[in-house]
């Protein structure tokens, strides 16, 4: 069974095997987004993997994946190996190794195979949004699902205020309330209160967070 994560990969090992279109997608992702080490193992690559790696952020390993010892050995320098090449014996064997190893992998060429789904994922006001279909179903129904997502949450005006609101008042109570389950208790004390939804809803920050700050006053 496959657990919906966001997971922290800054400063974690990503190997990709495979250079090409999809292999290059996979190690600039988690290079932008995740500021992950990443490295590539192909005997060819993209120009942007070469041009990253001119610019010292990608590690190119130039090899035959089907060299056993040099396979084991980046697999198993990896938190997460991305299997991106267009051999099926290739991405078999790289399978059989990262099981074996107890290493997760994202098989960008098998969705049935792969352990790791990376999906599609947008965000809009600190809400963050990730799809992806089972059963084989298509990537391009995941984007569009994505896409009509995203669209409404724009189209949301209440809701987006909301986020803001919220945002600013969880950051100023982290700042006053040192104990977790005070702070917890006051979040769900507010999500009840319809006087700080009303101002919430209409985006009034600085009211919000001045009612926000008369509750807590009172209680000490």
């Amino acid at each position: 069974m496959r657990v919906p994560l966001f997971i922290e990969f800054s400063g974690r090992n990503v190997l990709v095997v495979g250079g090409g279109g999809v292999g290059t997608r996979r190690a600039i992702k988690f290079l932008l987004a995740g500021g992950a080490n990443v490295r590539v193992l192909s005997l060819e690559f993209s120009s942007e993997l070469l041009r990253y790696a001119e610019q010292g952020r990608v590690e190119l390993i130039k090899g035959d994946a089907h060299d056993e010892e040099l396979l084991r050995r980046n697999i198993e320098w990896a938190d997460l190996v991305v299997i991106a090449t267009n051999d099926p014996a290739i991405n078999e064997r790289v399978r059989e190794l990262a099981r074996s190893m107890r290493k997760f992998f994202n098989d960008a060429t098998s969705a049935d195979e792969t352990e790791v789904v990376v999906p599609f994922e947008g965000e809009i006001n600190g809400i963050r949004i990730a799809v992806t279909t089972e059963g084989g179903l298509s990537g391009i129904i995941a984007r569009r699902t994505l896409d009509r997502i995203m669209n409404m949450l724009r189209e949301d005006e209440e809701l987006m205020n909301m986020a803001r609101v919220w945002y600013a008042v969880k950051s100023r109570l982290k700042e006053v309330v040192s104990d977790v389950r005070a702070r917890l208790s006051l979040y769900m004390e507010l999500d009840n209160d319809e006087k700080f939804n009303e101002l919430a809803r209409k985006g009034l920050v600085n009211e919000a967070l001045n009612y926000v700050m008369s509750k807590i006053s009172t209680r000490n």
